[in-house]
């Protein structure tokens, strides 16, 4: 199924909804949990169903970046492990992108609307939601390019071609 996903002559969208579909199995096999794809990445991509409502709802992050101390506070990102004090940072902060759903074409639609001509960054692998910090970062790097950016997985086909 893997190198189905990466397979260029399958249309973009319908690797899509491979994608939502597989995911959107497991999903209600497991409701109320947070599903993902772990070989793809955990941050750019996740499913929750609500054995309640019976309804699917798509999450994704978008990189939210913290340029004051106060920020840094907020984002509970001073108490880490670091000695020197945290004065900015860059976090994914996951969010719905969709509305609830009952079929993972009904997903599949509300999740290209959102997406939808939007700015991205694809990651490597998984990342770890803390960034680099302080005087660790490098000119190259700087975190506010980031800012509101949606995070995208480059083995994950949900953006657009050139992600794939």
């Amino acid at each position: 199924m893997r190198s189905v996903y990466k397979d260029q002559r399958i249309p973009l969208q319908v690797r899509r909804f491979m994608i939502f579909n597989k995911v959107c199995c497991v999903a209600k096999e497991n409701p109320d949990e947070v599903i993902h794809l772990p070989c793809y990445s955990q941050i750019a991509f996740s499913i929750v169903y609500s054995k309640k409502d019976k309804k699917y709802t798509a999450f994704g992050s978008v990189f939210k970046y913290a340029h004051t101390r106060q920020e840094v506070i907020e984002q509970g990102l001073d108490k880490q492990f670091h000695e020197d004090i945290v004065m900015c940072a860059i976090t994914t902060e996951r969010q719905a992108f969709t509305k609830a759903s009952r079929t993972p074409l009904g997903l599949l639609m509300s999740w290209n609307k959102q997406v939808k001509n939007r700015a991205y960054t694809c990651l490597d692998g998984n990342v770890k939601h803390f960034f680099k910090v302080n005087d660790e970062l490098e000119l190259d790097y700087p975190p506010h390019k980031f800012y509101g950016r949606l995070v995208a997985a480059k083995g994950l086909p949900l953006w657009d071609d050139k992600c794939s």
